[in-house]
């Protein structure tokens, strides 16, 4: 089967639209607002879009971990990396703890081998609850190169930008660090003027973006789990 949009991307482009036809609205001569209501505007824009991109990861994830659910996985069909990354997030504490206590009676209860979360090692047990969007996520929504190679890295995807460049044949993080200056210039009330051209160019870039993310997102899934399991 081919590559189908996922309903993240869907979601993603067709609020991406939205804020472009609102930013090319106002740029037109006829617009009764004032060139400082313009700025707001296209400055909201590059901002909104920004929060899109953490909703497409978030949608995206959420709903990759709902379809096994739905779909009758087993634990085999769920990314390994995922797997090691919920049995760190079960255990990483009581290390920690142990590290400045050195009691090793409580870590040995902690992580005594009957726990309920070594069943992720099992191959064979079925796919429930085991598994949270939260555990991929974590603190790393936000769509920085880093916070992007940590996160997909957690559903098994070793380098995903090296692996979007490979997709889209170029190298598209100028693209995307240019956007993210954008958004973090504004935040900090240090943004430069924004015309309508920076606003189209930038949203093409990140659109272009999703679009190599979702497509990459798919063929590592279809591999690691079954088509059955794309949303």
């Amino acid at each position: 089967m081919p590559y189908s949009k996922s309903r993240a991307r869907k979601d993603f482009e067709m609020e991406s639209i939205k804020l472009l036809k609102l930013a090319k609205k106002v740029s037109y001569k006829s617009s009764p607002l004032t060139y400082d209501h313009k700025q707001l505007i296209n400055q909201s824009c590059i901002f909104l879009l920004s929060a899109r991109i953490e909703d497409y990861t978030k949608n995206l994830i959420e709903d990759l971990i709902y379809s096994y659910r739905t779909n009758g996985a087993m634990l085999k069909h769920i990314p390994k990396n995922v797997r090691t990354k919920v049995l760190l997030d079960k255990q990483v504490n009581h290390y920690r703890t142990y590290y400045n206590s050195s009691d090793e009676k409580v870590l040995i209860k902690n992580i005594s081998i009957d726990n309920a979360f070594y069943q992720l090692l099992d191959d064979s047990v079925a796919f429930t609850t085991q598994v949270h969007s939260s555990n991929i996520i974590g603190t790393n929504k936000y769509p920085s190169i880093k916070n992007l190679k940590i996160l997909y890295n957690r559903l098994g995807i070793k380098d995903i930008i090296n692996e979007l460049h490979k997709k889209a044949k170029k190298d598209i993080t100028i693209a995307i660090e240019s956007f993210l200056s954008l958004r973090e210039s504004i935040a900090h009330q240090g943004a430069p003027a924004i015309t309508f051209n920076d606003i189209e160019r930038h949203f093409k870039n990140i659109n272009e973006a999703i679009n190599y993310l979702d497509r990459v997102v798919y063929s590592h899934i279809k591999k690691e789990s079954g088509e059955t399991y794309w949303t």
